[in-house]
């Protein structure tokens, strides 16, 4: 029985052992049983202290939560652009010297006063900008008795503006543009004269509006009536600006500019450009400044039989050069001729069988951007990348003939990009796009000799009578062919030296086709007064003006193109 009892008392002490103990939570003045023990409840490390006689827990303080380690982010792995550095690329030491690229210009017949004035080739005018880090631009802004330059705010359509309000709105895009477009490397500063040195004429606007009409002879006979004193050699253009007038006011909508003109009254050459209306946008700006500051060629045709080319696959190249078209963009070999890219971004071939190249579409890099492809002497096949067009990323191939006149096509470019895995011909080579990506292409250059381009045939020399043309003994200053009423005009040259003169009028195409001709006539003085009848209307005329150092029409020849008298208003 006494067994029983222990075995009893045993399970009771077993089960008390195994079952957990639920103790109270701690309570700040509550009794405790040990000093220094410890109980943490909500947040909160309560501690046994004595107090008198007695072990209470004291007021505890909060255990903050431990910190966990932040997790580090995943590493950004950055792809590499392998396509410059393809294995396959033709080194450096095997292309072409660079200066074999450089075509030279062989430009026919867009002169003025005898000088080549424009050009598309090397080497570039002694006065261009070309390889210049800057450039400072005078905008004048001329009142005309019925064309006022706004300063004030008038309801324009939709707009409340002022032709003032306009012209400050587009000099800074104009300068954001010229920098984006040579990557930082050049920057244009535009100023305007104040409002009380702004050019008042007392006349109504004389500029005419119409297609290669020329206006600046006006702006010279401005000059010469109202600023006889005022110096041009400062600045490196001018930009003559009227106001915009109302819509369909006569004589707006004009933009032209002139590059190495004369004039009386500075020594250096005369770089201007005119904007009659219509300067909102950055495009017509750029463009005009493109022939005032660099020399360069209207690359849209004149008229649309202008051009020579013959392949339907071929057109100018309005949507990738502002100077053919209004979108703000240039070509590679256009930035090459103002110093934008270097030579170290522009690989030549000449006679290489067969290359791979990488041409990069990034403005702001320094990789390659412009293969050049040396054809003939003034003539060189181009191959250039664009990426994020309509088109999407492809090799963009054009030419560059410097056998071509002005306003003829002395540019043409595929119409089409060549894109990922095609391949396409042109004047001897075959192209075919390896890669794209969105900085740049990997293609291959082969030369098949298929279709090569055939050199021109030498053309006579205007001067081809005077072995050494800088000796001329006839010193033409200055020329102006203008209108004088139904179809007339006048011809007024400044010129020493001659005995003698012809001036004809022909049809720009069938030169055979003769409106007016003056013959040989000895007549040595200066100014020369020419008058001239007969003429047409709605055409586009070609005037010939010989000069000759004896009379009769003999002895040295000097000949100047003016087409100054195109698309005369009919009667």
């Amino acid at each position: 029985m006494q067994r029983k009892s222990h075995l009893a008392l045993a399970i009771v002490v077993l089960l008390s052992l195994s079952s957990p103990v639920y103790a109270a939570a701690p309570k700040a003045g509550s009794k405790c049983t040990k000093a220094g023990q410890t109980s943490t409840s909500a947040g909160i490390k309560y501690t046994c202290v004595k107090s008198g006689k007695k072990l209470v827990w004291n007021k505890g303080v909060v255990v903050k939560a431990p910190i966990k380690p932040e997790e580090s982010p995943a590493p950004t792995v950055e792809v590499k652009d392998l396509l410059p550095v393809d294995s396959r690329i033709m080194p450096a030491s095997e292309l072409t010297s660079i200066d074999v690229c450089k075509t030279e210009d062989k430009s026919p017949d867009y002169q003025l006063l005898g000088k080549v004035l424009h050009k598309n080739g090397f080497p570039r005018p002694a006065n261009s900008l070309s390889g210049k880090k800057s450039a400072k631009v005078l905008v004048i802004p001329l009142v005309f008795n019925n064309l006022a330059f706004k300063s004030v705010k008038t309801q324009t359509g939709q707009l409340f503006t002022s032709d003032l309000d306009m012209l400050n709105d587009v000099i800074p895009r104009v300068k954001d543009d010229f920098k984006r477009l040579s990557a930082g490397r050049f920057e244009v500063t535009i100023d305007v004269l104040p409002q009380s040195q702004w050019w008042v004429i007392n006349s109504d606007n004389p500029f005419k509006y119409g297609a290669q009409v020329s206006n600046l002879p006006e702006i010279v006979k401005i000059i010469e009536k109202n600023k006889s004193d005022f110096k041009f050699d400062v600045y490196d253009t001018y930009i003559f600006l009227t106001g915009n007038g109302e819509p369909g006011q006569a004589g707006l909508g004009s933009g032209e500019a002139a590059f190495g003109d004369e004039i009386r009254n500075t020594t250096g050459n005369f770089n201007a450009v005119l904007m009659a209306g219509g300067y909102n946008g950055t495009s017509i700006w750029i463009h005009e400044l493109g022939h005032s500051l660099y020399a360069f060629e209207d690359l849209y045709l004149f008229k649309p039989s202008a051009s020579t080319n013959k392949n339907s696959d071929l057109d100018v190249p309005a949507r990738w050069d502002l100077m053919a078209g209004s979108s703000i963009a240039l070509l590679q070999w256009n930035k090459y001729l103002m110093g934008w890219i270097y030579d170290s971004e522009v690989r030549c071939l000449s006679d290489q069988k067969s290359s791979i190249h990488y041409l990069s579409a990034s403005e702001t890099s320094v990789d390659p951007k412009l293969l050049a492809i040396n054809l003939t002497e003034g003539v060189t096949l181009a191959a250039e990348a664009r990426t994020g067009t309509s088109d999407g990323a492809g090799l963009l191939l054009y030419t560059i003939n410097t056998y071509i006149g002005h306003g003829n096509g002395p540019i043409l470019a595929q119409k089409s990009l060549v894109a990922k895995g095609q391949t396409r011909a042109m004047l001897g080579w075959e192209f075919k796009v390896l890669e794209t990506n969105t900085k740049g292409i990997l293609f291959s250059a082969t030369k098949t000799d298929i279709d090569k381009f055939v050199p021109p045939a030498p053309t006579p020399k205007p001067n081809q009578n005077n072995p050494d043309p800088q000796k001329s003994v006839i010193n033409v200053t200055r020329g102006d062919i203008l209108p004088t009423g139904s179809l007339k005009g006048r011809a007024t040259w400044t010129v020493t030296g001659h005995e003698s003169y012809r001036l004809y009028v022909t049809d720009v195409v069938d030169f055979q086709k003769v409106y007016f001709e003056t013959g040989f006539v000895n007549d040595s003085r200066n100014p020369l007064v020419i008058e001239i009848s007969g003429l047409v209307c709605n055409k586009e005329l070609r005037t010939m003006t010989e000069f000759f150092s004896k009379k009769n029409g003999e002895g040295e020849r000097k000949v100047i193109e003016s087409r100054q008298l195109s698309y005369l208003p009919c009667p």
